[in-house]
């Protein structure tokens, strides 16, 4: 029986004892061996010149000075490496494969860290995140200004609503236009400069001036586009084993934000806006004075004499542990050779798209995954959250209970946030979406054939149903659409192709946010919630029959599963 160490990974142990499993991420090597031959000839004679190693010996105190540069033979028990540089689970009972490759002797296995270890880039990842905080602030906040602003007319408040989102995809089209030439820490701190200007704005406008609200959502939705920089930050200086749930914290913060803004809602005007301006300049001196470059961008951007700075960032990234920051130094330094040294021509966005099932396929899925995801009505139902709660609400409740029942709400999201990240390390997106879409149905019937008597009873049945469909959107619906785009597509159309659906997404949220309102007024509540369950069913039955699982694969087994389905069996 092949042992198996570190199968399970604990982050935070130290200071909460309250551990998440995160996936595991380096085997056991059960048999290293070594083969001594001619320098042009080796491969040709493996068989008669290999000589079995153990990892003791190699890492023996009589070894530990050799400088042994050499092919080996790895036999790897439950993982594998595939060509985009993922670890891939391979079944218990799969036989092992002799892996040929080329090696300097490995004096440290890094297959977890220590809290002193990791704490850098969590606490470099929260920094970056941070900054997540402020779309989620934003996509709530035109409750914030009904409530304080209750003049506000229905057209008035279809923009407020709607025109940050509509500049959006320009936030995210510009910062991805100059993070690779600045680097990815002034980008974050670019991205935080319309955010300050938007909240500097309002705060110091009057009540009456609509147009001066509009350029304040107008700057607020540029900058929120503009906080997809920290996820490219994030993947780029987390530890492989624990990259998945640091991304995951990107719909934590988001719904952070989202808390934040009910919670604050009924504090005076200028200091729930004061409050964010400070919220803003703390987050650019963090950025400042902690953040560290990625050394992945300094590797792949600037000159080679860069390389020392490039070694710094990554010595602040691991500062503690030598042979940790060595070994991933070592690791990052292989990786960007192999990239930069590649004259191979990649093909266009446009010839990926039109000769390869891996990129039109999922390019296809998405599209109709992301239509379905924006008519569930997820997305309307926390930016108009103030006057769907005032419709469902008995009028027995005193006036305050709208305002507690948006602050509730936001800690809903939150809370289902947060399982949603947890459950995702082990539950695969299927079942997570496809349970989504049904509890938001039920939820959603609940709401429709209960309004009319919610005063007939002491239970708030419409209100409970508003509660748990908020619920039941945050643990699969709002999340994983967006994160399949990075796992569904193939490499050659990753950065276009994703660009192109997050717009798409991003245009069709404009449109429904605008017209929500109008169609609030013409339709009556119930009815709109029974239009609700009809698309998050049929969104359920799209997920459990078109949609890949993405749980445990790689790249290439994601890009296999296309290209296999387009072949005749």
């Amino acid at each position: 029986m092949y042992s198996i160490r570190h199968t399970l990974l604990f982050i935070f142990d130290r200071c909460t004892r309250c551990s998440y499993p995160v996936v595991e991420f380096i085997t056991s090597l059960r048999r290293l061996f070594l083969y001594n031959t001619n320098k042009g000839n080796r491969m040709s004679n493996i068989k008669d010149h290999n000589e079995k190693i153990t990892a003791d010996k190699i890492t023996s105190p009589e070894n530990s000075n050799c400088n042994i540069n050499t092919k080996s033979i790895i036999s790897i028990d439950k993982y594998a490496t595939d060509d985009d540089g993922q670890n891939k689970l391979i079944g218990n009972n799969r036989k092992t494969e002799d892996i040929i490759i080329d090696v300097e002797v490995e004096k440290y296995s890094v297959s977890s860290l220590l809290w002193k270890d990791l704490y850098p880039q969590v606490l470099a990842s929260c920094i970056s995140l941070s900054m997540v905080i402020q779309p989620g602030i934003h996509l709530a906040y035109s409750n914030n200004m009904l409530h304080h602003m209750p003049s506000i007319n229905k057209d008035q408040l279809s923009w407020i609503a709607s025109i940050s989102v509509l500049c959006t995809p320009v936030g995210a089209f510009l910062v991805g236009l100059v993070m690779d030439r600045i680097g990815r820490k002034k980008a974050c701190l670019l991205t935080c400069l319309p955010l300050l200007a938007s909240w500097i704005l309002v705060t110091i406008s009057s009540s009456d001036n609509i147009y001066t609200f509009y350029a304040f959502r107008l700057l607020a939705g540029i900058g929120a586009g503009m906080t997809t920089v920290g996820i490219v930050y994030v993947s780029e200086i987390s530890h492989s084993s624990y990259k998945q749930i640091l991304l995951s914290l990107n719909s934590v913060f988001f719904s952070g934000g989202i808390l934040l803004s009910t919670c604050l809602v009924d504090l005076d005007w200028k200091v729930i806006n004061f409050s964010f301006v400070v919220f803003t300049v703390v987050n650019m001196l963090l950025i400042i004075i902690y953040l560290p470059e990625s050394p992945i961008w300094i590797l792949k951007f600037k000159s080679s004499e860069h390389v020392d700075k490039a070694k710094m960032a990554m010595k602040q990234i691991y500062p503690n542990d030598n042979q940790v920051f060595e070994a991933e130094w070592r690791r990052l330094k292989s990786a960007t050779e192999d990239i930069t040294g590649t004259d191979v021509r990649q093909p266009s966005f446009i010839e990926s798209v039109l000769s390869s099932p891996a990129a039109y396929k999922p390019m296809v899925i998405l599209a109709l995954l992301l239509l379905l995801q924006q008519l569930t009505g997820a997305y309307q139902t926390i930016s108009y959250a103030l006057p769907i709660l005032k419709s469902v609400m008995p009028a027995t409740y005193p006036p305050a209970s709208d305002i507690q029942s948006l602050a509730a709400l936001g800690a809903v999201r939150f809370t289902s946030g947060l399982l949603a990240c947890v459950l995702s390390l082990r539950v695969g997106r299927k079942p997570l979406l496809v349970f989504s879409c049904v509890a938001m149905a039920l939820s959603s019937i609940l709401v429709a054939v209960t309004h009319s008597n919610r005063d007939a009873t002491a239970v708030p049945w419409p209100l409970c149903g508003v509660m748990l469909y908020v619920f039941s959107s945050s643990v699969g619906v709002l999340v994983f659409p967006w994160t399949m785009i990075c796992e569904l597509l193939s490499t050659p159309v990753r950065a276009v192709g994703g660009c192109l659906l997050v717009s798409y997404a991003y245009l069709i949220m404009f449109a429904v946010l605008k017209a929500f309102p109008y169609m609030m007024a013409v339709v009556s509540v119930p009815h709109v919630f029974l239009m609700f369950s009809v698309v998050s069913l049929s969104m359920a039955v799209y997920v459990y029959f078109v949609l890949p699982e993405t749980l445990g694969k790689s790249f290439r087994e994601i890009e296999d599963y296309f290209t296999r389905s387009n072949k005749p069996s």
